[in-house]
Parts: C-alpha cells; structure tokens; sequence
C-alpha cells in the first residue's frame, strides 16, 4: 500500500512524505503527469488518489493552510469550502468504518445493541417476551469502530477551533 507514496516522496521528497501530509497545489497531478511522460497517466493518477484520498490529508486540510507544489513552495492556500469538503469526507469515512463493524460484529455472532425497528411496523418481539429478555451489554467496538470514533472527535476538535 505504501509503496506509491514512497515512490512520491523518491521522486518529489520536499513535496510528499508518508507520515506528515500536506495539502498539494491544485492541479499538481497534471504537473507530475508532464514531467515523467515515461509513467502512464493512470498510474501517477492512482498514487496521487491514494495519497490524497486518505484521513491524514484531509486532517491537513484546514483553512488558510498553505497549499504545496513539487518543490515544497507554497503555491495557494486552502479555502473555506475545501475545509467542510474534508470534513464532509472524515465524517463519512467514520460512518463507513462503523457500519463495518457492526458488519463484523454482527457476522461474528455477537447482539446488536438493539432490535432493528422498521418505520411502520410494529416491534416483531411482543411485549411479554421483551419484558423476559436480559438488557444488551455496551457495545464494545473493534479496531475499525475505535478508529473511527477517534476521527470524529478530531473532526469536532478541528471545527470546534
């Protein structure tokens, strides 16, 4: 997985790095794609996906934040609308790894925190049999769904500032 980025950050290393993402100039792909005509244009597309399109960047996506081209110069600056989008992203992200989990979850076996109501429809265990049912345990969430929790708080922490 993260031999694209090494790649990256061989060819482009004041631009790129593994472990601190910051946000890239717009239009920065076509500029990698004009200066290696030897690599095709899908390939430097797809690692350019694969570092953009991840949790760590968009974290980095904050307004006002300078924005980078190859050399590591500022070439712009992240807007407003940029922020929300990468927020929009981290926050549907986290709704994606939860629901995984409780996929997981639900695949091993273990109860869900509550019985799935449908909107019309009556609750399909009746009232006598309800009352004799012991009370879920919390949930514990998995790696996934601690991940995911963890993304949310610091979605809430950055638009809280």
């Amino acid at each position: 997985m993260h031999e694209g980025i090494d790649l990256l950050a061989e060819l482009y290393p004041r631009c790129f790095s593994r472990t601190n993402r910051r946000p890239l100039k717009i239009g920065v792909c076509e500029e990698v794609i004009s200066q290696h005509p030897e690599m095709s244009r899908h390939r430097i597309k797809r690692l350019l996906r694969k570092y953009t399109q991840s949790p760590k960047y968009w974290l980095a996506l904050t307004a006002g934040t300078p924005r980078i081209d190859l050399t590591g110069n500022v070439a712009g600056q992240v807007t407003a609308a940029d922020e929300e989008d990468a927020k929009r992203k981290i926050a549907k992200e986290a709704r994606r790894a939860m629901a995984e989990a409780i996929g997981h979850r639900n695949a091993a076996g273990q109860p869900s925190a509550k019985p799935a109501e449908r909107a019309g429809q009556q609750n399909a265990i009746p009232e006598a049999k309800s009352q004799q049912l012991t009370p879920a345990a919390p949930l514990r969430l998995g790696l996934a769904g601690l991940k995911a929790a963890a993304q949310v708080r610091r979605a809430r922490l950055v638009a809280a500032k």
